[in-house]
């Protein structure tokens, strides 16, 4: 038994430490604190002062009732209505009879003017013996030895009741269990007898509303079925099996029990002091009745605690495999309508398309604009000798970027996609849901906002305006390299000067200047060098496209593993982690080890 208060403050301490992820076991965690400091204050129990005693039954049985005939006044309300009493009232000699933190809960001492008291949820309401009508010496007796304890019903509609009458029952150190002739077969009593006498609680069976003496018989009957042979419980107690069961008899009824069976009796049991002896006694009985509690929040612990714990952690990790593999492709953006107009425009102002067979049947197909615009570049031509590159280009100026996709919303559509997906694998899962919905709004802070893959767009496509900008009216390599050569040539700074004015003019000035026999050869062989040079030429224009939808494919895919790991994270946070509970199932076995239980008996 020394063994055992260290390890229940151990494994408090490690709950402690994982409090924040036991929200699918909080109702049970909360039951097996109370459940142990309930151990902690039997394992040292006050050796002086009157035995807490607790009245424990069913709906309609009375308890308040027979709790102020037992007094001879009325200390606990009452009423004709069922389940009114909703929390223990403890009517004492003194506030001090009871520990401090006795229950667990707020004690609340009722004013003087607060009789009859009337138990409230979560609260230990104390009447004190002080406060009571003069003139109940009955009270003043009984009150010496005892506290008594009236509780909520075990069987009621409200769940908070039965919790409220499960707790005042490990905490008790004798208990009353009060029947009637239409409530002494009801089942909720069952588990209770069964751990009284597991634990070696003193027990007193009571009978109200009784009519006639067979239902008690069978109420007897049954009791020596269960176990009890003696008044207080005990199986190894020699007594007359007759003197189990008090009897209190209706109001109404015709019927009169024993008088060693009578209220007057059950009063002069409740002061004897060997009832006290039993409940504190350290003999072999009281040990084993121990060792069973500590057994029992071993089990419980490992069985309502532990367990879903584990389930919780083996659930994150799968989630978060399940949405790491959900890792996002490139998002097909593809920016080329942004530069499509820039590679046109290059290749119309470069030598060698002008040279090549594109650039025939463009014209071709550009013919009736030419004609159109003929009589005033040929006027242009003869007063000025000058001829305006936009005056041979049907096309105009470089178009507006009218029919460029929305990218930006492009993006946040497939991160909103993304995030979809996440969410349903999240809430397809039970525990995850409920994770979702603890109210704490953590799992929103993890989700990233589909702004930010709007931004990538935004950024990309800036600088991508901004190299557009700065290359619309540059010159294109295979034009700058001939005009270098040129340069050299005889009369090559009038065909630079030409080509300057406009690049369509350089084939026919070469053509013009046929006595070039180099250049010549260069326009004839134009067509293998165009489509060397061409080709590098474009591909200046698709190389920054495939830079740039490179750029937007992998920040996006970067900012989706952003996201999956935010979540992952949020996830993990959910459960403990593997090694505090390891820790916590090593402190329940030595726990169990502790209270005489074998592990394989812990496992099942």
């Amino acid at each position: 038994m020394q063994k055992i208060e260290p390890l229940l403050a151990r494994l408090e301490q490690l709950l402690a430490d994982v409090s924040a992820h036991i929200s699918a076991a909080r109702p049970a965690l909360e039951r097996w604190r109370s459940d142990a400091a309930a151990l902690r204050f039997h394992l040292n129990p006050p050796k002086h002062g009157p035995l807490l005693t607790a009245v424990i039954g069913g709906t309609g049985t009375g308890k308040s009732t027979v709790v102020n005939r037992l007094l001879g006044v009325g200390a606990s309300a009452t009423s004709f209505r069922r389940t009114f009493t909703s929390g223990a009232v403890a009517i004492a000699g003194n506030s001090n009879d009871l520990p401090s933190d006795w229950l667990g809960v707020q004690h609340v001492v009722i004013p003087p003017d607060g009789l009859p008291a009337r138990g409230q949820t979560g609260t230990l309401v104390i009447v004190p013996r002080d406060l009571l009508p003069n003139g109940a010496p009955q009270a003043q007796e009984l009150l010496s030895r005892i506290v008594l304890l009236d509780t909520p019903d075990l069987d009621g509609d409200q769940p908070a009741h039965h919790a409220e009458a499960d707790r005042v029952f490990r905490w008790a150190e004798a208990i009353i269990f009060l029947v009637t002739p239409e409530k002494y077969q009801m089942t909720e009593l069952l588990p209770y007898y069964r751990l009284s006498a597991r634990y070696m609680i003193p027990v007193v069976f009571v009978m109200n509303k009784a009519e006639e003496q067979v239902v008690i018989d069978d109420y007897r009957q049954q009791l020596r079925g269960y176990g009890f042979a003696a008044l207080d419980g005990s199986a190894n107690e020699s007594a007359d099996s007759s003197q189990s069961v008090f009897i209190v008899a209706r109001d109404d009824a015709t019927y009169e029990p024993p008088a060693a069976e009578g209220l007057s009796a059950l009063r002069s049991k409740l002061s004897d002091e060997r009832l006290r002896e039993l409940a504190r006694c350290d003999d072999e009985n009281r040990a084993a009745g121990l060792a069973n509690r500590a057994g029992d929040l071993a089990i419980r612990l490992e069985d309502k605690v532990i367990g879903p714990m584990r389930e919780d952690r083996r659930e994150a990790d799968r989630l978060a495999a399940a949405l790491r593999q959900m890792e996002t492709p490139a998002p097909g953006v593809d920016v080329n309508p942004v530069t499509s107009e820039l590679q046109r425009r290059l290749q119309q102002r470069s030598v060698l398309y002008l040279m090549g067979p594109q650039r025939i049947l463009d014209r071709v197909r550009q013919a009736p604009g030419l004609l159109v615009r003929l009589p005033r570049v040929a006027w242009d031509y003869v007063m000025r000798g000058e001829i305006s590159p936009a005056a041979l280009n049907p096309d105009g100026p470089a178009k507006p970027q009218g029919g460029a996709p929305d990218f930006r919303e492009m993006l946040i559509d497939q991160f909103a996609v993304l995030q979809s997906r996440l969410d349903d694998v999240l809430r397809a899962s039970p525990a995850a849901q409920r994770w979702i919905n603890a109210g704490d709004r953590s799992y929103e802070s993890a989700r990233l906002t589909p702004d930010q893959a709007g931004r990538i767009a935004d950024e990309e496509l800036e600088a991508l305006k901004d190299w557009l900008q700065k290359r619309w009216n540059a010159t294109p390599r295979d034009t700058r390299a001939i005009q270098a050569l040129l340069k050299y040539l005889p009369g090559g700074s009038k065909l630079t000067k030409m080509t300057e004015s406009a690049p369509y003019l350089l084939l026919i000035a070469l053509v013009a200047h046929h006595a070039l026999f180099g250049t010549d050869l260069l326009v004839l062989g134009g067509y293998s060098i165009a489509t060397w040079l061409s080709e590098r030429v474009s591909n200046e224009v698709a190389a920054h496209t495939r830079s740039t939808n490179a750029r937007i494919s992998d920040r996006f895919t970067r900012l989706a593993h952003e996201q999956i790991e935010k979540l992952c994270e949020w996830i993990d946070r959910q459960a403990p982690s593997p090694k505090s509970l390891e820790h916590l199932d090593r402190a329940a076995l030595e726990l169990a080890q502790a209270a005489g239980i074998e592990e394989g008996m812990v496992e099942q």
